[in-house]
């Protein structure tokens, strides 16, 4: 039990909203977890290897969702099936307000090591999409501004520098807190690192957040009994500070937060709701926000002084956190601090003077260029990468498989999965008991033989349909923080969940055929397998639990109906389908080998026409006649293809599927993943593409390049006249010049061109317009100059984006036409 003396509500702690109790410690308690920050200070990285948060002039925009009710039941019946994220079904038309939605705008701030920045205000206000933003957890898609650590900008590769708890606890629910602790170190801390050493901190940090009581309890889920939600919540703590992170997005408030950030040099950024008062004294600094905007940023102890100025006294006795949610609750004082703090920023519209008073980072050290693990690693002085990964391949893979079977196996092996094995097998020896060799009971054979393959291939196909759907939020979380190679995971999971899947087939084959008298043989395995790579592929492709078992069951019963028992002769122009069943391989195996053996001798004993076999058909005497195992065989159809044959195809099956399955789970990870064939498909994220590209376009100008190229972008929102109006996405003005971006029939623009395939860099020419061969640069698009221009002709005839395949590949361009115009 946790030892607690008050509570303290806390929402939205890096995107939780649930609550964190946390309270005064006995002096005992507090003692000792001193004593472990304390012996944590000695080994940790962070105090030699401080980072600076910086962040100004953020917006984050999304496309409003398309609001249609007259969608016809072929649509609805379509889009069941359909991979596409409902999320992306947008209505696409002029770029105006009603169509894009700003969530925040103009935010900056920034965090130093040893401090605590909390984000604060009413629910809804943009807290939680900020903080997703700074953990590099949203993308790149209609995020604009500058965010740096160090100085230099976050990529994917500072991840593994940054701690973060998201929103929700998401763990496997079969592991206990100190396995889930254990995998989580020996994957994520460093490989210099023995084992006892990652398993020691393990421990230090199940005593530093009270834990060792449930230890070696279930995490659990809605299904399963596990730890409480209190508990599960300092899990995800435990889970981010073991790895000693030198930037902590992090959960925890209180004094622990409070030691860590001092003694060993941590930068913490939190979002809270409504602290108490003595939580309230713990920040060092505040950012307050409201309908997405700044309305404070500054010292937490200066804020009382700045609402006095502005009208608003609060009384000494009150909690200023309450009292700052008490008028930004209230829609004429939030109105009012927001043009309060606008008007503060008159001179500094992206607040980078304000950053640049707050922070105590030195700008004059220097820059270090990491060039042999990635293309575009930019790091300051002392954030080294010294490995890409902490754990080698070979670690991952066997960290990741020993995971894997703990998980899956208390699932496969639970008592209620041997129970229905056993059941089954049970019931099934009561029915086929010791069959004998008589002509009447073929049927009964082969029955017995046609069930079993329909078992075993439903049953692990069901099982395999949840598995990565249910895996997928655990691998995202995971693949954020950089903890393990794509690869790994694919080979570790099918690794783990090949070996459990073979053990209730093996179970119920040693039972049953002894008990029937058929031949035990390994094929219900193979079988086993490949309804098991359908499991992984039908998951993995639909993602949705219940589209992919009605898919499953439908494809499952068009695959019975092709296996040869209830069908032995399908039409002629169908015939050729049989081919495209597993169920038939299987089957048909299954029968060669037991009606091929020596022993498949059937004593005749039906008399005359009855009997549908030529032995026994027009014999006299049917006590000395007996039907042979192939003309079993033949008579079902069953004799086109070689025993070999048939297990070659089946381990055919077994390869492509699941190639399909790890080509599909990639696709998925593909953050701008888009099929630009798709007409509608490409309408509909056409405009929001664009915008992203033409900011980090800006950005990659304003950086890198030389003063005079573009500083601004401003979409037109009429018909590409000189006349029309302009939605400013990102103004700036250089020299008295304001840069707008139009469209041109033109050949000679700029292009500015986004790759979607998972290379990230375009390399050959393509054969439209002037685009010259591109060359490799550290961001995702190139600029292709118009040089005797300065001014030009405006039209809406050329399109917004087109899309071309180079190297068989997709790609969208957005051709777009810089116009240098006097104020």
């Amino acid at each position: 039990m946790d030892h607690i003396d008050h509570e303290i509500n806390i929402e939205k702690v890096v995107s939780i909203q649930e609550k964190l109790h946390e309270g005064d410690f006995s002096d005992e308690i507090s003692k000792r977890r001193n004593k472990i920050i304390q012996s944590s200070v000695s080994t940790s990285s962070s105090k030699k290897n401080p980072v600076w948060l910086e962040f100004h002039g953020v917006n984050y925009s999304i496309l409003k969702k398309k609001q249609s009710n007259s969608e016809s039941w072929w649509n609805k019946f379509t889009n069941l099936f359909s991979r596409k994220d409902k999320q992306l079904d947008v209505e696409i038309g002029k770029i105006d307000n009603k169509k894009f939605i700003q969530i925040i705008q103009n935010i900056h701030g920034c965090a130093n090591p040893g401090e605590i920045l909390a984000i604060m205000g009413p629910s809804g206000c943009g807290k939680t999409t900020l903080l997703n933003i700074l953990g590099n957890r949203v993308g790149k898609q209609g995020v604009s501004g500058t965010i740096n650590l160090n100085g230099n900008r976050i990529i994917k590769e500072t991840k593994r520098f940054v701690a973060y708890c998201s929103q929700n606890d998401i763990f496997f629910p079969q592991l206990t807190v100190r396995e889930t602790l254990s995998f989580t170190a020996r994957l994520r801390l460093p490989r210099e690192m023995s084992r006892s050493e990652k398993l020691k901190q393990v421990e230090n940090t199940i005593q530093l957040l009270n834990l060792s009581k449930c230890a070696d309890t279930k995490i659990g889920d809605n299904r399963v009994r596990g730890v409480s939600g209190g508990e599960k919540k300092r899990v995800s703590i435990a889970c981010e500070l073991l790895t000693d992170p030198n930037s902590s997005l992090a959960l925890e408030l209180g004094n622990i937060l409070k030691g860590f950030a001092k003694e060993q040099h941590k930068t913490i950024v939190m979002v809270i709701h409504q602290p108490s008062s003595q939580v309230f004294e713990l920040f060092d600094k505040l950012l307050l926000m409201a309908d997405g905007h700044v309305v404070y940023y500054g010292e937490r102890a200066d804020l009382v002084d700045y609402l006095t100025t502005q009208g608003y006294k609060c009384h000494p006795n009150f909690n200023p956190a309450d009292y700052i949610l008490e008028l930004l609750n209230d829609p004429k004082s939030k109105q009012k601090l927001i043009q309060a703090y606008m008007r503060h920023l008159e001179s500094d519209i992206t607040g980078e003077k304000v950053v640049h008073k707050y922070s105590n980072r030195i700008r004059d050290i220097p820059s270090i260029i990491l060039t042999d693990e990635t293309d575009d690693i930019i790091q300051s002085g002392p954030l080294k990468i010294k490995h890409k990964w902490e754990a080698t391949f070979l670690q991952q893979f066997i960290i990741l498989t020993e995971r894997s079977f703990k998980q899956r196996s208390k699932v496969i092996l639970s008592k209620l999965d041997l129970i229905q094995t056993f059941s089954l097998a049970f019931f099934c020896c009561l029915v086929w008991f010791q069959l004998p060799y008589d002509e009447k009971d073929i049927v009964d054979r082969y029955g017995s033989i046609f069930f079993t393959c329909t078992f075993w291939s439903f049953h692990p196909m069901i099982n395999t349909i949840t598995s990565f759907p249910l895996d997928l939020e655990v691998l995202k979380k995971e693949r954020q923080s950089r903890s393990y190679r794509l690869l790994a995971y694919f080979l570790s999971k099918q690794s783990a969940e090949l070996i459990l899947a073979i053990i209730h087939p093996i179970f119920y084959v040693t039972i049953v055929y002894w008990v029937s008298g058929l031949i035990p043989n390994g094929s219900i395995i193979v079988s086993s397998l490949i309804a098991q790579s359908f499991g992984y592929l039908f998951g993995a492709a639909f993602l949705n639990v219940q589209k992919a078992l009605i898919i499953a069951t439908v494809f499952m019963l068009t695959t019975m109906l092709l296996g040869g028992f209830y069908v032995q002769s399908l039409p002629e122009g169908l015939s050729w389908m049989k081919y495209l069943s597993f169920s038939y391989y299987g089957y048909s195996l299954l029968m060669h080998i037991q009606f091929t053996s020596p022993l498949a001798r059937f004593k005749c004993n039906i008399v005359g026409p009855a009997s549908s076999y030529l032995e026994c058909l027009h014999a006299d005497d049917v006590n000395d006649k007996y039907v042979s195992g192939n003309s079993v065989i033949e008579l079902l159809g069953l004799n086109t293809l070689k025993w070999y044959e048939h297990l070659m195809a089946m381990f055919g099956f077994i390869i492509i599927i699941r190639i399909e399955f790890d080509r599909i789970e990639v696709k998925l990870q593909l953050l701008y993943f888009l099929r630009s064939n798709n007409k509608k498909n490409l309408d509909n994220h056409a405009i929001s593409f664009l915008l992203s590209i033409l900011r980090n376009a800006m950005e990659k100008q304003r950086n890198d390049l030389s003063s005079n190229m573009m500083k601004g972008i401003a979409v037109c929102q009429g018909d590409g006249k000189k006349t029309d109006s302009y939605k400013v996405v990102l103004p700036f003005n250089i020299n008295d010049h304001t840069y707008y971006y139009g469209h041109s029939t033109d050949t000679n623009h700029w292009y500015i061109q986004e790759l979607l395939e998972n290379d990230g860099i375009m390399e050959e020419e393509t054969s439209r317009g002037n685009l010259k061969s591109s060359f490799h640069d550290l961001t995702p698009f190139q600029i292709f100059d118009r040089p005797k221009t300065t001014n030009g002709t405006w039209t809406n005839s050329y399109p917004m984006v087109f899309s071309a395949n180079v190297k068989n590949k997709p790609y969208i361009f957005a051709p777009c036409y810089i116009s240098k115009r006097m104020n």
